[in-house]
């Protein structure tokens, strides 16, 4: 039952670059965030006050659940949809797979953990893959900077903030992972009222029109909460090393679905960074890893 949960988690996941991509020309990153936010709090909100009427926070818990919360979801979840927003949703999806790997680098300078030789070798190829899929924009038009590159690079910087937020989150394995999750999309409906109040003063077109309800509605229900509970609860049935195998199935959803849906093409700059990414993440996952991480 847990490889099926992970399965589910894959493929939810793995479907998500490419309706979020379908929604920009409908709805803003921001508008789409803050419906997402407010059905899925409407959801977990009742849970949440149930699960804290049996659980004292204490102070510096609540501080560390704000902060944490504030990186695993508005923040990261922001950076993506403007990533994804100027990107291709698959060039997203392979990037975003690096976060595992991140992770990796980021445990051997903060945590002191030890880089076997293979896992730098992997290290390395992943790197080149995620540089050439980066450029690979300016590979294929010769413009030195295009909208693609800087979708790239955003996609990119929100793994690494989710590297970053998955390293934070080690040092506190006393927080409960479900609070933590409602308070992450809670402060995201906070941090997101006021800009989506400012977009629509008079709430002249606040509701979403119609093309772009069904990703609003995807990701609210299946991206986040099925989604996360599914990973919760395989992730506890099951070693992480195991689970992290089920990140690296996400493209495998996702590319064909962008390639047939969104006629998002497979060149082949793409296809080098993608191979390349690939064989340093088979690489690196040689040996079991301690953690595996979420990417939408």
């Amino acid at each position: 039952m847990a490889y099926l949960a992970l399965l589910t988690t894959s493929v939810v996941w793995g479907f998500a670059p490419p309706i979020i991509k379908y929604t920009p020309g409908f709805i803003s990153p921001t508008d789409f965030l803050f419906y997402r936010f407010l059905l899925v709090s409407l959801i977990l909100l009742v849970p949440l006050i149930l699960r804290l009427n049996h659980r004292r926070i204490t102070k510096n818990q609540l501080l560390n659940y704000l902060f944490l919360g504030f990186l695993a979801t508005p923040l990261n979840l922001f950076i993506l949809f403007k990533g994804i927003e100027k990107t291709t949703s698959i060039n997203a999806t392979v990037i975003s797979i690096t976060s595992p790997i991140l992770i990796i680098i980021g445990g051997a300078f903060f945590l002191h953990e030890k880089i076997t030789r293979m896992e730098k070798i992997g290290i390395g190829l992943t790197i080149a893959g995620t540089i050439f899929t980066i450029v690979q924009p300016l590979l294929e038009t010769g413009v030195n900077f295009s909208q693609n590159t800087y979708g790239n690079l955003l996609v990119f910087l929100g793994a690494m903030e989710w590297a970053i937020f998955t390293l934070l989150s080690k040092k506190h394995k006393e927080l409960d992972p479900f609070i933590l999750t409602a308070f992450s999309f809670l402060l995201g409906l906070i941090i997101f009222l006021p800009l989506f109040v400012i977009r629509h003063p008079s709430l002249t077109g606040a509701l979403p029109p119609s093309p772009a309800f069904f990703g609003i509605l995807y990701m609210a229900l299946f991206g986040s909460v099925i989604a996360y509970f599914t990973y919760i609860w395989g992730l506890s049935k099951i070693e992480a090393s195991e689970a992290t195998v089920f990140t690296y199935l996400q493209p495998l959803f996702a590319v064909p679905l962008a390639a047939i849906w969104l006629k998002e093409p497979l060149t082949l700059p793409f296809l080098i960074g993608a191979i390349l990414i690939g064989v340093g993440v088979f690489v690196c996952e040689s040996r079991p890893k301690k953690l595996s991480t979420p990417t939408t």
